[in-house]
């Protein structure tokens, strides 16, 4: 499949679930638990794995799925714990929900051509195979997030305040990864990379990080190394959120550095807000949600859209509003 991009901007707060639950009454039921709702014609069983379940933002979004099929009443939600971008993990989720034959499975995958086999398999049993976040050469669908205006977003923020306070380039700068990911998302490193690469400051480090606790590490270690760093910009909101700690712990006032994260997750929009991060690329989970769930129903149906993706807004503090409604998603979970 060659998709055509559908863009959603995300809008915390904002959208609500398309799909009817009529759409979901022709759907294949084999594996389903058909106790979800006794008003259901049929259940629709959809599995969602992620290769890194720990992230704080996927923790959330996995809640707010769980949400839209319980309001819905007529779907039921499998979640894998792949973490870590542990491969055999993610394989084995997906050789079962395989095996079961649900109706469809969305995937991040931790390697695309390491799971090919698994898409053939699930799609000749009749389960409609969806890719989270990039395209993916014969799936039924696809539901993404902007990778690359994500990571334009931070780098242009980066830039910009490096301009403001050190146009002299005399400081020195981190950026993490994940090249598990990089077919992925590889855009949120790159091309921050790229923007900060041509202020003359220089990265000295490019490591993949995807949670608080080597976040910490390295910016821990970079600081002994590296006195001048005060550019981080984190692959995701968690390692971000590490690096604070870590300058925090080295006595540096936090304005006089620049700390970028991606996502939007409740910790980082709390820090955008208390001014201890300056951005993060922030999506709305809920409208994530609705456009898993729409790309995925119209996939298992034959109608509508099957590619859609959802993009990121820059919070910050110059937008009080923005925070507060992408705060809000988070309190409508519990």
């Amino acid at each position: 499949m060659t998709p055509r991009l559908f863009t959603r901007t995300a809008v915390a707060g904002a959208s609500a679930l398309l799909v009817a639950t009529s759409l979901v009454a022709c759907a294949n039921t084999a594996g389903a638990d058909s106790s979800a709702s006794a008003d259901c014609e049929s259940v629709t069983t959809i599995g969602f794995s992620h290769s890194v379940s720990e992230a704080e933002v996927v923790k959330s979004l996995k809640e707010y799925l769980r949400v839209k099929a319980a309001e819905n009443g007529c779907i039921e939600m499998l979640f894998d714990s792949t973490t870590g971008n542990n491969l055999e993990t993610q394989r084995a989720a997906i050789e079962t929900w395989v095996t079961q034959g649900i109706d469809a499975i969305v995937v991040s995958p931790v390697d695309p051509s390491a799971l090919e086999g698994l898409r053939t398999q699930a799609q000749e049993k009749g389960t409609k195979w969806i890719s989270y976040a990039l395209p993916w050469e014969g799936a039924d669908g696809m539901a993404g997030i902007d990778s690359d205006a994500s990571g334009t977003m931070v780098g242009e923020a980066a830039a910009e305040w490096i301009e403001e306070f050190h146009p002299d380039g005399d400081v020195s700068a981190a950026v993490t990864t994940l090249t598990p990911l990089a077919a992925v998302a590889g855009g949120r490193w790159t091309i921050p990379i790229e923007i900060i690469e041509a202020t003359d400051v220089p990265i000295v480090s490019e490591q993949d990080c995807a949670d608080q606790a080597c976040g910490l590490e390295i910016t821990e270690s970079l600081l002994r190394q590296h006195p001048d760093l005060r550019v981080f910009v984190g692959f995701n909101d968690d390692a971000a959120l590490g690096a604070i700690t870590a300058f925090k712990n080295a006595g540096i006032p936090l304005d006089e550095v620049f700390i970028a994260g991606q996502d939007g997750s409740r910790g980082a929009l709390l820090a955008v807000q208390e001014g201890t991060m300056n951005i993060t690329a922030a999506v709305g989970l809920e409208d994530v949600a609705d456009t898993i769930l729409q790309v995925t129903l119209n996939a298992i149906n034959g109608s509508g859209e099957t590619v859609l993706a959802t993009v990121a807004q820059p919070a910050t503090l110059a937008d009080p509003e923005l925070l507060e409604r992408l705060l809000a998603q988070f309190e409508q979970l519990g």
